[in-house]
């Protein structure tokens, strides 16, 4: 698994990012920063949401709050089949990328904080990250993931917000049924238009309420969930039933999807509770 520092100073002082590229399973290489904290302090793993990047803003402000406090942070950029890939991708782009792929790619990166830092590393996810990260957990049983944080979950799938529809998914099934596996024009998320394969679509697609909240009931893994009552973008009626479930939920006022503004610090508050919570248990 090869590694590459892009970093001037010394690697992995404390404190001080440092770019770190590794090689995904699919031969396509991934890109991320990474800052080395106190070693008593728990290590931590953001995921960004669909098609971003690790630089995307909601990301970036908590990764550095949170190395400014000492933690050991990595936030990873997914390749989505496209080999250093450092910009987000719109819409309108071929997407040949899948869940599954996803996955993989999230497999390599919490094993690669777990071997650098020798912790079982706490996951933070944000709005679809939080997804990506519950495909991970629900089939990496034994995954070294002491506990996770999903900020503004959402879920793919028919829903109030997202624009694909049961149409779409049949229209997917249809052409996987007569064996057509080639590139269809669809709808997922905040896309109007996504072309894709009906296979890696149905990846996203399946991943409905239903499929998200049973991944909650089985992860297996304590978990908090941050929203903010001002999300448009997600059901907040059912955020509140995942407390049924065992996960701790913590709404914050006013706040939007993405936790702008003055709502970044209420953010950074909540996270450093659920993370001072967990350690003291």
């Amino acid at each position: 698994m090869a590694v590459t520092l892009l970093s001037l100073g010394p690697a992995f002082a404390s404190g001080e990012e440092v770019s770190v590229t590794l090689q995904m399973p699919s031969g396509d290489s991934a890109e991320a920063a990474y800052w080395a904290g106190d070693p008593d302090m728990p290590a931590i793993l953001i995921q960004h949401g669909f098609l971003q990047t690790h630089h995307f803003p909601t990301v970036r402000r908590l990764a550095t709050a949170l190395a400014d406090a000492g933690y050991s942070v990595l936030t990873h950029s997914l390749t989505l089949g496209i080999d250093r890939r450092t910009a987000s991708l719109p819409c309108e782009a071929v997407h040949t990328h899948s869940m599954p792929q996803t996955r993989d790619e999230i497999a390599t990166w919490v094993e690669w904080l777990h071997e650098q830092t020798g912790q079982e590393p706490v996951l933070i996810g944000h709005s679809a990250g939080s997804v990506n990260l519950l495909d991970y957990l629900a089939h990496s049983p034994g995954a070294p993931v002491g506990y996770a944080i999903f900020i503004s979950v959402t879920f793919f799938g028919y829903g109030e917000v997202a624009f694909e529809s049961p149409e779409h998914a049949a229209r997917a099934r249809a052409a996987l049924a007569r064996n057509d596996p080639g590139l269809e024009k669809f709808a997922l998320g905040f896309c109007h238009e996504y072309v894709t394969t009906p296979a890696a679509y149905l990846s996203y697609y399946d991943w409905d309420k239903q499929r998200t909240d049973q991944a909650f009931q089985s992860i297996g893994v304590p978990s908090t969930l941050i929203a903010g009552s001002g999300d448009d973008r997600i059901d907040l009626e059912w955020i509140e039933t995942l407390r049924q479930h065992g996960a701790e939920v913590r709404i914050v006022d006013g706040a939007n999807h993405f936790f702008d503004q003055l709502h970044e610090f209420d953010l950074l508050d909540e996270i450093e509770w659920a993370l001072q919570r967990q350690q003291a248990q």
